[in-house]
């Protein structure tokens, strides 16, 4: 998923992939916060502020929680934005990401991160923590 693992020994034994729109726009049911576990949620940015705060407050999820967007995953011109529950609205808002995106929750976010800031060989452009950075491909 844009270079994160969903699922990595010793920081995320499970993934629970869940839609950001119930039926007739509601909002999907919660998964409770568990530190090992991946929670990828499909077309929801457009909701992203709403479902951040829902996380911390129904769900339990720390504020401190690593979110990254992946918009228009694996397309030449995809994105990869990193933040936290607290950040990550206002820096999509910042780097104006737009659908198709796929949300990413869980500690899973940070465990491949280069010391560049990039995820693998393959990326095209990360916005890490809000700070671009830009890796070419081989």
């Amino acid at each position: 998923m844009g270079g994160i693992p969903v699922t990595h020994r010793g920081v995320s034994n499970q993934v629970v992939m869940c839609t950001g729109y119930g039926r007739n726009g509601t909002s999907p049911d919660l998964i409770q916060y568990h530190k090992e576990q991946t929670v990828v949620f499909l077309m929801a940015v457009g909701r992203l502020r709403e479902l951040c705060d829902n996380l911390v407050k129904l769900a339990r999820y720390p504020r401190n929680t690593p979110v990254a967007i992946v918009e228009k995953a694996g397309c030449p011109d995809q994105r990869i934005l990193v933040g936290n529950m607290n950040t990550i609205a206002d820096l999509s808002e910042q780097y104006e990401i737009k659908p198709p995106s796929t949300i990413v929750v869980g500690e899973v976010v940070n465990v491949l991160l280069n010391k560049n800031g990039c995820f693998g060989d393959n990326q095209i452009e990360g916005l890490m923590g809000g700070l671009p950075s830009t890796q070419s491909i081989d």
